[in-house]
């Protein structure tokens, strides 16, 4: 029987690693006055013997052949951080305290493996809870009982005692945690399931695959690094756990509050991500300022907004488990399987310990380099510290960073995708949402960020307040129009900046060719702006690209009006994206309505009428009423009012529906104007 975890791939579900990391740094700190050779020896070992037991002979055919190659280079990594950490104290190898630390180093790594194995063993069998901890108690006692005699026979008290609370802490930890997991064995065997090839060419999944992976080695290698640094710093074990479990743990806990008071589920989660990302990387930065500052409260202060920047990310990832798993429902048909969440689990361990080699890497590199001059001070940290070493934990953020921008789905197509699950448990279908939906999810996409950091930079300059919000009905069953005065080139760009609502706009075809979009902004913009008119096409050349791009950018529908047969394309996609659940902006002036042929900048023009037949075709498609709302911007005052919407009457006329439709929005919008009809 599987157990279904919520949040069975958390990052940070391999804590009981870092503690025994720390643990390990703190007993050679104490036995031989140096914590990086007991950290490196323990990352050693745990890193030999993971990725030595993926690579053995029965396991090694059924892993692809990337992660072949990646397995092989890791243990080429391991021999060299090996004779590096070697060649850095060849005097303690005939130390029997040294061999005290190999000893316990080697325990904790073998350990869990031997935990895992009797938890698994209990399960199969279906022994009772109660059988099944004593069992476990009993095999841990046995595991403790060479330790304890070299720790007593090499340690005098109270330091021995402090060892052995030590490390039955790390095994408690340890074995709770496996208990939690017991269902998600880290096995290649289940990570060659059918499922999981199928998915292979699922575009949303393999992203998510790659941003999982990239941001759990990141966030191994900066709490391994933060951990090094505490342990180098704090002095007193206790003080040293406490800081390090407490920072790590309390950071984690305080943004998981943080991000419920501020209601991040109703924002478009990696919107919050990016925020944790630049936090954790602020925070690397700073640190590594501090450092050569050789200011210790505000390392550590940087090195808490780096965990408040992983607190952030890592709840992200574990909100995004849901999703993740309709996107599996959806492209393959069923929910995921067992093998699934095995994957899932087999994937983050993979990343862990790939973070965790960056790291043992790294302190090899430092106990090479320093050789036995191990820093005492913390002016001696910084010179032996040099930034440069901070480089592997930033370049693995930038990397998440990157990871996450390509992840392809917004909280609109999560929305829609939890909506087309719910129809299709209910045995409803939409096709037009289902093609929307694969055209995210399966095929490659881009989510445009850079016309969204564009719209960023100008709203400042181009501030609106927003009147009549309340009017816009929350209906997520049905579709709404739109329809908003032009003003020039002002109306599309406040509305795009300001309208709290999703749309898809429509836009005029020739403003999706480079070509045309020169012509008609020298000829219109360019010509009302009153630019010599010498400049006027050299310019709009060069803004032409800009412009193509952001149309693409905001997913327009072109829009064909002098090209009749053209036109159906207008109301067949515009239909289309209605019947997957977006809405549709356009701006119906005539622009022939005045005597320059320049749209009204203050006022609104007479419209154009074919907008309305956007009613009765959504309504012979699904049956439901399409729903007008207008929108006017207002220059002068900087306000964008939403007036009172109306509903398509299918009952009604259709000429005589046209021509309600146009006299109530246009109406509406000379209201909000204050001027009146002018004919």
């Amino acid at each position: 029987m599987e157990r279904q975890s919520r949040f069975a791939f958390s990052p940070l579900s391999s804590m009981s690693v870092l503690f025994n990391f720390l643990f390990s740094m703190l007993t050679s700190s104490l036995l031989l006055d140096n914590p990086l050779i007991g950290g490196g020896l323990y990352l050693l070992g745990r890193t030999v013997t993971v990725y030595g037991r993926w690579l053995h002979p029965l396991h090694f055919h059924r892993l692809s052949r990337q992660r072949k190659r990646i397995g092989v280079c890791v243990l080429l990594v391991v021999f060299v951080s090996a004779m590096l950490l070697t060649s850095a104290f060849p005097v303690r190898l005939d130390s029997t305290v040294f061999w005290l630390i190999v000893t316990i180093t080697f325990l904790g790594t073998v350990r869990p493996f031997i935990t895992q194995a009797m938890i698994e063993r209990f399960t199969v069998k279906g022994m009772k809870p109660f059988r099944a901890f004593v069992s476990l108690v009993l095999v841990q006692l046995a595991l403790l009982v060479l330790p304890t005699m070299l720790i007593f026979l090499t340690v005098l008290p109270p330091e021995s005692w402090m060892l052995l609370v030590g490390y039955l802490v790390g095994t408690v930890w340890e074995a709770m945690e496996l208990w939690r997991y017991r269902y998600y064995r880290s096995d290649p065997d289940n990570a060659d399931a059918d499922e999981i090839r199928a998915l292979s060419g699922v575009h949303a999944w393999n992203t998510f695959s790659n941003l999982l992976f990239v941001m759990t080695a990141a966030v191994q290698a900066t709490l391994i690094m933060t951990y090094t640094f505490i342990s180098c710093t704090a002095g007193e074990m206790l003080l040293c756990i406490g800081v390090a479990v407490l920072g790590t743990s309390g950071a984690y806990f305080l943004t998981s509050l943080l991000l419920r008071l501020l209601g991040a589920r109703k924002r478009d989660p990696f919107n919050v991500m990016f925020l944790g990302i630049a936090l954790w990387i602020s925070g690397l930065i700073l640190f590594s300022n501090n450092i050569l500052k050789q200011s210790l409260v505000s390392a550590y202060l940087s090195l808490a907004l780096s965990a408040m920047g992983i607190g952030v990310c890592v709840r992200v990832l574990m909100h995004m488990e849901g999703t993740i798993r309709k996107v599996v429902t959806f492209s393959l048909g069923h929910e995921p399987s067992q093998a699934f969440d095995r994957f899932l689990r087999f994937e983050v361990d993979f990343a862990s310990l790939s973070g965790q080699l960056i790291a043992l890497l790294g302190i090899a590199l430092f106990c090479f380099f320093n050789k036995n001059s191990f820093p005492n001070t913390l002016n001696e940290l910084a010179n032996g510290i040099r930034p440069l070493m901070l480089v592997p934990a930033l370049l693995l953020a930038f990397a998440a960073l990157v990871c996450a921008l390509l992840f392809p789905m917004t909280k609109q197509h999560m929305q829609k995708l939890d909506r087309y699950i719910s129809l299709e448990n209910q045995g409803g279908e939409n096709p037009a949402l289902r093609a929307q939906l694969e055209g995210v999810i399966v095929r490659r996409s881009l989510k445009h960020y850079g016309v969204k950091l564009i719209m960023l930079v100008l709203r400042p300059f181009l501030f609106h307040r927003i009147r009549g919000k309340e009017n816009v009905p929350n209906d997520p069953d049905r579709s709404m129009v739109f329809v908003c005065n032009h003003g020039e080139i002002y109306g599309p760009i406040v509305t795009n900046l300001y309208v709290p609502f999703s749309f898809r706009p429509w836009v005029i075809s020739d403003m999706m060719d480079v070509d045309a979009i020169a012509s008609r902004t020298a000829a219109g913009t360019f010509a009302l702006w009153r630019l010599p008119e010498k400049w006027r096409l050299p310019l709009a050349r060069r803004v032409a690209p800009l412009l193509a791009w952001i149309m693409r950018s905001v997913d327009a529908i072109p829009v064909y009006y002098q090209e009749p047969a053209k036109l159906r394309r207008t109301f067949r996609d515009s239909i289309a994206a209605m019947e997957a659940g977006d809405n549709i902006l356009l701006f119906p002036e005539n622009s022939d309505d005045t005597p320059d042929h320049h749209y009204k900048l203050s006022g609104v023009s007479h419209f154009f009428s074919g907008f309305t037949m956007l009613g009765p075709m959504y309504y012979r498609k699904t049956g439901k009423r399409a729903i007008f709302v207008p929108i006017y911007a207002d220059k002068k005052k900087r306000v964008l009012t939403f007036g009172v919407p109306t509903e398509y009457d299918p009952d009604n006329d259709q000429e005589a529906e046209r021509d309600r439709l146009c006299e109530y929005l246009r109406g509406e919008m000379l209201r909000f104007a204050g001027s009146e009809d002018e004919e």
